[in-house]
């Protein structure tokens, strides 16, 4: 936290504290982030409060306040006055896309989406991603090894006849059936994130989870289940959208230029500071979760894992140079390459068939500066 309160004290001092005209009483002057981005900030998320999201909940504080019934954690930038709203997504939005609640809400400054379905989205809800603070994605497919002791690679899956059960609308799906590593008979769409279809098959199928949560839980907090699971990172496989990316509406980009200049910054210090000492922002989300009080719960030796694993497997990283947050042209046009015939052949209208990489992500507001530790990168 404090090298995000550093930062946007640098911002508040570079506007200073006047003085009255009258009496001469002093009269702090709105720091520059109030002064580009007004008053509040709103963040619409697409899940309940977890480790994934740390670093919104390291720039809003761990001194905010929490509407319970709506799911929105109000903190303030440090040093900025700018007041920032975190609204949880899933059930609280009626499990309804942030990119969707972003153009029916103008309030909404901001939005969590990966950038498939950014791809996806990019002809009917153009939106346009300005800052990743997730370099992959934590989506993996997992099983028993008991059950499967031969699987190792993707390409093994289809041989094993076994259910693969997904999430509706995953295109990686789509990308894995293309491969011939799966068949289009073995998906079974109707996952709905209740461990009891892969508990009473004691691991016997393939199913979807995250690399951060599932194999913590279901070796250590599923009782029924209880043991290890085998799991394999679908980035590996060669589908790599940058996952959770913050987006913006388009016009937005322009109109609120100089509040992203300062504004993403600041988020690329809070996921530095957040992957540096996770623990007081995991506490705070273990709270705000346990006030929620629904069926979505966290643990501290859970989290503990999510955040060490995040770091682990680089879900949490530099780009390929030593910037946090930056996305590579490149790697969205290979991504571009890769959905556009899926949705081709899925008969969607909602995607722009010329779409490019510019039409969805910017690097104009990151600084090159912010970036985790790492070998061979200036010492920050």
């Amino acid at each position: 936290m404090a090298a995000v309160v550093g930062l946007a004290l640098a911002l508040s001092a570079a506007v200073g504290v006047g003085k009255a005209a009258v009496g001469g009483s002093a009269a702090p002057q709105a720091s520059p982030l109030a002064k580009a981005c007004g008053s509040k900030i709103v963040v619409q998320t697409d899940w309940y409060p977890e480790p994934e999201q740390g670093y919104l909940y390291e720039l809003a504080g761990t001194n905010g306040t929490l509407d319970a019934s709506h799911g929105h954690y109000d903190g303030t930038i440090k040093g900025t006055g700018v007041q920032l709203e975190i609204r949880a997504g899933g059930p609280y939005i009626a499990y309804d896309d942030p990119i969707a609640k972003i153009h029916e809400d103008s309030s909404i400054t901001l939005g969590t989406a990966s950038s498939d379905d950014v791809l996806q989205n990019s002809g009917s809800l153009p939106v346009v991603s300005i800052v990743a603070p997730n370099e992959f994605s934590p989506l993996i497919l997992m099983w028993n090894p008991q059950k499967f002791p031969n699987v190792h690679h993707f390409a093994d899956i289809k041989a094993t006849g076994a259910p693969v059960l997904v999430f509706p609308g995953g295109t990686y799906v789509n990308f894995l059936e293309g491969r011939g590593w799966i068949s289009s008979s073995q998906v079974d769409t109707s996952y709905d994130g209740s461990p009891a279809r892969f508990v009473s098959a004691d691991g016997g199928i393939f199913q979807q989870g995250y690399i951060t949560s599932e194999p913590y839980k279901y070796e250590h907090q599923i009782s029924q289940y209880n043991k290890p699971v085998s799991y394999l990172l679908v980035r590996n496989a060669g589908y790599a959208p940058y996952s959770e990316t913050l987006v913006a509406r388009p016009q937005d980009v322009t109109a609120k230029a100089a509040c992203f200049k300062l504004l993403v910054p600041l988020v690329q210090q809070a996921v530095v500071d957040y992957a540096k000492n996770p623990t007081p922002v995991n506490r705070k989300l273990e709270q705000i979760v346990t006030t929620m009080n629904t069926s979505w719960q966290l643990s501290p030796s859970a989290d503990a894992y999510n955040t060490a694993t995040q770091l682990k497997y680089k879900i949490i990283s530099n780009g390929s140079d030593c910037t946090l947050g930056n996305f590579s042209m490149n790697r969205l046009q290979v991504l571009i390459n890769t959905v556009l015939p899926i949705y081709k052949a899925q008969g969607l209208s909602t995607a722009n068939p010329n779409v490019k990489p510019s039409d969805v992500a910017t690097n104009r507001f990151v600084k090159p500066a912010i970036g985790l530790p790492a070998k061979g990168c200036p010492k920050r």
